[in-house]
């Protein structure tokens, strides 16, 4: 009985390596002011920014090797920006490797730094918003922030040596937008390739574009509901790193939504059909050069064959 019960309380050990990689954390944040304005008397941007300066400097705590990147998607003014760090500037870089490898990176310069880019973005909106086109998309700023990522992780490394981990949080307030679904898309699969996990902290509607980009990437997705425990969601389940993912249990979402968007219609469609086109003719390209300024109506169709 005693051997039984050994076996039965014995604790398994876990083959877990303790990764010390430094890791970046790449901040998306929805600055649509259309949405905003909705969600007056809700939150605001400035409680927002607020937690996620708690989430920034959280993150910086881990380890003195890691770095941060925040940026906005979309403005009446503006398209995608970085508010930190700017990556033309040379500075911070040549800044960071003054500082000791034993003490952490100052809070407050990244605070400020990000405090005033977004203030400056803010002075800049105008004041009557409503017939104005909206300038830049999430899928931008994604984009952006992969190429950030991709520059850190593969670029950089092959002449320091230094070798880097790296996650997106996406923060979004706004719709779906139909005719982004293809852009969305290529930043999903990029995300994928490079092994970066796309967390989303979804305030207002739900997304089923950032649903998916979740799920393919291994990250999280939270919809919030109650907003004053904005801080808590940021620095507990969305603040779980990557390396310890395999070993804890996450928050999962059992309603995934994998609708795709019409290319012709771009709504959300359920089920879709392929119209096949027919393979026995297409436009010859040489015949199109040859006839120079006549229109495409008089550039006859050739047989397959025929090219």
């Amino acid at each position: 009985m005693d051997a039984i019960a050994d076996r039965a309380f014995q604790e398994k050990q876990h083959n877990v390596s303790q990764d010390e990689t430094p890791s970046l954390l790449a901040v998306v944040i929805d600055t649509n002011p259309l949405e905003w304005t909705k969600l007056k008397g809700v939150i605001c941007l400035k409680e927002l920014c607020k937690s996620v300066l708690v989430l920034l400097n959280a993150h910086l705590s881990l380890n003195s090797g890691n770095r941060v990147a925040v940026l906005t998607s979309s403005s009446l003014n503006s398209g995608p920006k970085f508010l930190y760090p700017d990556p033309n500037d040379k500075t911070y870089e040549k800044r960071e490797s003054l500082l000791s490898s034993d003490i952490h990176r100052q809070f407050k310069f990244v605070d400020q730094k990000i405090i005033q880019e977004l203030q400056i973005l803010l002075d800049n909106e105008p004041l009557n918003p409503e017939n104005q086109e909206l300038k830049g998309s999430i899928a931008g700023a994604m984009s952006m922030a992969l190429s950030y990522i991709n520059r850190l992780t593969n670029i950089e490394p092959e002449s320091t040596g230094n070798t880097l981990r790296a996650k997106m949080l996406v923060i979004s307030i706004s719709d779906d937008s139909t005719q982004q679904y293809v852009p969305f898309m290529n930043c999903i699969f990029s995300a994928q390739k490079m092994k970066v996990s796309i967390d989303v902290c979804k305030m207002g509607p739900d997304s089923s574009f950032l649903q998916q980009a979740s799920d393919v990437t291994n990250g999280v997705y939270m919809l919030i509901k109650n907003v004053h425990g904005l801080i808590q969601y940021l620095t507990t389940a969305l603040f779980i790193d990557p390396s310890l993912r395999p070993i804890m249990v996450l928050p999962t979402n059992s309603d995934l939504d994998f609708r795709a968007s019409c290319f012709v219609t771009n709504k959300v469609i359920d089920i879709g059909s392929e119209k096949a086109t027919p393979k026995t003719y297409r436009y010859s390209i040489t015949e199109k050069e040859k006839a120079g300024r006549r229109s495409a109506k008089d550039v006859k169709e050739l047989p397959l064959s025929g090219l």
